[in-house]
Order: C-alpha cells, then sequence, then structure tokens
C-alpha cells in the first residue's frame, strides 16, 4: 500500500465518469471538506486488513500531532504499478475507512473506481505532506531504500500524463529551452539545471539577495547536515521525521540531512542577540533543503526532494511586530511588481479558538496579540485581503499570498508565518531595556518560496517569454550567409564585452530558419546580418513579438538593451 498523506485547508472533488465496472454507485455532485487529512491510497497486490489498520494508526498519531480529527480516503491508482484487483482493493479501503470510524475519527471517503474532478489546497507547515509505503510485513516504510530497485521502477511514472500537457507546462517549457533535465541515474525528483537555467536561477538569486539587503537583511550559510540532537530540541523530531531522509551515522552522532533551515537560523540567533539593541534581527539564506517523497509523486520543479529555498526569519521584540510585518508585506509587493506578477491577493490565516483550541499550542492570549497585529499591519498597508478563520499554522497566524493560475484554481505563491512557539522552546530570548529576559517572536518569510516552484510558475505564466533581465540569452545573432560571419562575429564581440548575454548561429541554415529556430528558443531579440547592414555598419533588430528594425546603429541597440537588463534595478 503506497499513501500520500496531505494535511489541507480543503479538498473538493466531483465524480465524472466510471472507470471501471467495480465503480461504487455515487451521487454525481460535488464534495467538500474542510480542515482535513486526505489519504490518496493506492491498494497493492498482497495488503490485507492489518496493514489496513497499521496504515490507520499511524494516520491517528498523525492526527495528534496536527490537532485535526478528519480524514478523506481517496482512492488514488497513480502510485503504484502493482495494483491489486478492484474488488480486493474496494475491500481494503472499506476496511480502512471501517476501523478509522471505530477509533472516533471523522471518516470520509471519496468513490472508488470513478474519474474525479479535484480541488485541493495543502496547507504550508512543514507537516503538511508525507509519503509512505506499507509491506505486506505490515511494516510502514518511510523512504525509498537503495536496494530497493524494484519500488523506483514502480514509481518512476508521473502522474500526470505528459502527453495531455498544454504547450505552457513548465516540464514541456524547460525541456524545449534547455533550462532543466532529469537523470535515472541521478533520481526522479532531483533535477539537474541545464546552463540555461542555471542562469535564470542566479539571476534571481543575486536580484533577491540585493533587494534583502536593501531591506536590511544579513545574508548567512548553514550545512547541509545537522545533528538529530538539534531537530529534537526544535521538536520536528519526531513529528516532521516522515519527511526527513533516514539518519546516518558520524563518529556514534546521529546526523540528517535539513529539511529546512529555520533550526540553523535560530543558532545563529543566539550567537548574535544578546540585547534588546541587537534587534530586529533579519536573516537569510539561499538555502538547499531536504524532504522526501514518493518518486511516484515527483512532479517537474514543483515537487522535488531537493530545492533551494528564498528563505528569511526575522527575530523581533511585540513592539516591533507589526512594523516589521507591514516591511515584508513591502518586500513582496516590490518583488512581485518586478516579476510581472499581478492579479494576487493576500489570505490571514488566522486560528479558530471557539471551534477547534485543541489545534493551536501556546498560550491564547499571545495568539490573539499576534492576530491582531497582523491584522492591523494589514489594513495599515492597504494591500486586499481575505480572512480565513481556522486556516493558522498550529505555531501561529499566517499570511498566505493567493493567485490564480491559468485554470483558474487557486493557488498560494508564498506564506509569512508567525512563530510564537518555537522560541520558548529553544530559549531564543534577549534582554529587554529593564534587564528582564524576554523571548522573541520569529517572522518565518519566504518571498519566492522555493527558486524551483517559482520558477516552475514564470514559465507557466510567461510561457516561457521571460522579461529580458532574466532571459538565459539577450541577444542572438543570425547571418544571412557565410560572407557577413566576419562582421558579426565583431557585434557578438562587442555585445559580449558589454554584458550583453549574445549566441551566434553561423551555419548554413536559410535565414528563415535561424529566425524561427531563434523565435521557438524565445529570445527577446534577434539581430540579422546581412551584405547592407554590413555595408552600413548596422544590424537588423527582431524583437520576440516578430516587428523588424532596420538600419539600428550598434551602439543604440546596445543602450537599450542595457536599458531593459537595468529595469529591474530601479528597485535595488
Amino acid at each position: 500500500m503506497r499513501i500520500l498523506q496531505s494535511h489541507s485547508d480543503f479538498i473538493e472533488f466531483e465524480p465524472t465518469q466510471k472507470e471501471i465496472p467495480q465503480a461504487e454507485d455515487v451521487e454525481k455532485r460535488k464534495y467538500r471538506y474542510d480542515d482535513v487529512v486526505v489519504l490518496f491510497v493506492s491498494v497493492e497486490e498482497g495488503d490485507n486488513e492489518s496493514i489496513a489498520k497499521k496504515a490507520v494508526d499511524d494516520v491517528k498519531d498523525f492526527l495528534g500531532k496536527v490537532k485535526c480529527n478528519r480524514i478523506v480516503i481517496y482512492p488514488f491508482a497513480h502510485l503504484s504499478r502493482d495494483l491489486a484487483r478492484p474488488l480486493e482493493a474496494l475491500k481494503i479501503v472499506n476496511e480502512m475507512e471501517s476501523y478509522a470510524k471505530s477509533l472516533k475519527i471523522e471518516t470520509y471517503r471519496a468513490p472508488f473506481g470513478w474519474t474525479k474532478a479535484l480541488n485541493i489546497k495543502i496547507k504550508g507547515h512543514p507537516l503538511a505532506e508525507t509519503a509512505k509505503i506499507y509491506s505486506k510485513e505490515e511494516k510502514a516504510e518511510n523512504n525509498l531504500k537503495f536496494d530497493e530497485k524494484k519500488i523506483v521502477r514502480q514509481t518512476k511514472k508521473i502522474i500526470l500524463d505528459r502527453t495531455k500537457l498544454p504547450p505552457n507546462d513548465h516540464r514541456i517549457l524547460g525541456q524545449n529551452l534547455k533550462i532543466f533535465t532529469f537523470a535515472d541515474q541521478v533520481g526522479a525528483g532531483l533535477p539537474l539545471w541545464l546552463p540555461n537555467g542555471e542562469i535564470i536561477r542566479h539571476q534571481l538569486e543575486e536580484f533577491m539577495r540585493k533587494m534583502e539587503e536593501k531591506y536590511g537583511y544579513k545574508y548567512v550559510s548553514t550545512p547541509a547536515i545537522t545533528k538529530g540532537v538539534l531537530y529534537h530540541e526544535t521538536g520536528h523530531l519526531p513529528y516532521y521525521q516522515d519527511s526527513m531522509y533516514p539518519p546516518f551515522s558520524i563518529e556514534d552522532e546521529e546526523y540528517y540531512l535539513k529539511p529546512m533551515n529555520c533550526p540553523h537560523h535560530h543558532m545563529i540567533f543566539k550567537q548574535l542577540v544578546k540585547s534588546h539593541r541587537d534587534l530586529p534581527l533579519r536573516l537569510a539564506e539561499a538555502g538547499t533543503t531536504y524532504r522526501k517523497e514518493l518518486s511516484g509523486v515527483t512532479y517537474g520543479l514543483i515537487r522535488v526532494l531537493a530545492f533551494c529555498q528564498n528563505d528569511a526569519h526575522i527575530y523581533v521584540t511585540k513592539d516591533q511586530l507589526k512594523d516589521e510585518f507591514i516591511k515584508v508585506l513591502q518586500l513582496f509587493k516590490e518583488v512581485y511588481e518586478v516579476m510581472g506578477i499581478k492579479g494576487y491577493w493576500f489570505r490571514l490565516s488566522l486560528p479558530d479558538f471557539k471551534k477547534h483550541p485543541e489545534k493551536y499550542t501556546g498560550d491564547h492570549k499571545e495568539w490573539k496579540f499576534a492576530s491582531e497585529e497582523i491584522r492591523d499591519a494589514m489594513k495599515e498597508f492597504g494591500q486586499k485581503f481575505v480572512e480565513g478563520e481556522g486556516e493558522a499554522a498550529f505555531y501561529g497566524p499566517k499570511i498566505d499570498v493567493q493567485i490564480k493560475n491559468t485554470l483558474g484554481k487557486e493557488e498560494t505563491v508564498a506564506t509569512s508565518q508567525i512563530d510564537i512557539v518555537v522560541p520558548k522552546r529553544l530559549g531564543l530570548v534577549y534582554t529587554d531595556k529593564d534587564g528582564g529576559e524576554k523571548n522573541v517572536i520569529v517572522i518565518h518569510r519566504a518571498v519566492l518560496g522555493s527558486y524551483e516552484r517559482f520558477i516552475a510558475y514564470l514559465l507557466e505564466q510567461t510561457n516561457g517569454n521571460l522579461p529580458v533581465w532574466l532571459s538565459p540569452v539577450h541577444v542572438k545573432i543570425l547571418t544571412i550567409s557565410e560572407d557577413n560571419i566576419k562582421y558579426a562575429k565583431t557585434v557578438e564581440r562587442s555585445l559580449a564585452e558589454s554584458g550583453i548575454r549574445v549566441e551566434a548561429d553561423y551555419n548554413s541554415l536559410t535565414i528563415e530558419h535561424k529566425i524561427r529556430n531563434a523565435q521557438m528558443q524565445k529570445v527577446p531579440y534577434s539581430i540579422v546580418i546581412g551584405k547592407k547592414e554590413e555595408s552600413n555598419k548596422t544590424v537588423a533588430v527582431r524583437s520576440r513579438d516578430g516587428k523588424v528594425k532596420y538600419g539600428t546603429k550598434l551602439k543604440d541597440f546596445a543602450k537599450q538593451i542595457h536599458s531593459e537588463i537595468e529595469e529591474c534595478k530601479k528597485f535595488l
């Protein structure tokens, strides 16, 4: 049995068509469940009642960690290629449902054997997504071991049918534009950045660093591995263990690949902060983190096993919380303006102490204070926002940046969370002006989220037509004949020496073919050089939208390109 477990704000599904003769009879309508743990379940050949009960017992433990008692069992055949026969699979699913209800879990189930329209909003906290494999020996396998070749082969199939992907899907664009690739020898969910992709990522990282330094952030760097004792102190172990890779030993000490950057930043805080005069402290890092996924559910750059976060943690006093949060909102606004992201809004996610007080850790008075400060900050900032009661993380209120994708589905682009729990657990304190010791409040903030996911989003939103400053190649030089190559090379050298990223096509194809290739590569500008351009020491400039300007002086064209490249720097 394979399970993808998702703690979600909501799930909506609607049965649309029976896929197998054994499909259940069910009313064809829309079903919705809020604040729920969704279990995407693939029942495999040989699964039995013991495995079903073991899976539900593990879910019961997880529900206690996230302060939730509602599940939806969602039959989902795409996690395995070793599926049980339909009637046997339905029997196991029914046993899971019956056993969960006997444990007093509020249990619902999606219909078996149907194609279903699905809409789900997964929560943003670290425990939100986990994946498990249950063997016939009733043991939950939380990770794919290196010697399990059969499992690796079975889970290589991506959920979506690639033949039906829209042309602006980032996986198609990534391949066509030579931005990233995958290799079986490296592993599913582990993207390899090609030269074009590395340029895009580097430009984004450089831009964000300069932008954040303008806002007073200090960049740090933390190691990829860490002693397990730190994660026990923060509480990530054992609660987050399902999403962490297994430990390994160094000189009898247990180490882990880091699944997040915040515990390491908290250690840096302890070295830098003694007094209220040291606050606020804004620490930032382009930090790579490692989280476990079944290879069968990895998804391009969206769901990967290792990803680089545009991460930051701001340590503040109570008096500083609102002002610092307003600055975070302003940073979101400036960055998204540069990136051309429009139509987004903020969702303020608050606790629901009336209906589910058990979900939230810590002092309710501190929760109320943090919630009111964030709400006041949102109002003062003047940005459109909606409130979502009951959608806060278990350690503090948060804001989610929401946007609708090209299919009209609402998605979360980024999140900023308030942490009023972990600082107390770790003793993150400072001396106030009266000489007393107080805990800081931490703002967790990732404006771009992960660079992988953000680049996927940009590719799909722009259809690969990135702004000039982000484009891997600014200018493509195209020669009409071999006679023009000598002059074209002087143009190429001049542009490159001025800092413009330039490539040339000097092969023997027709100019029409060369132009078509440049357009398919989404290059912002192409320069066509023939006999006339060489004689007049000019260039013919063709933009990505097909417009052509003849007789352009190279100096004027270079000035135009530099102006477009510098567009993003007006915010720095």
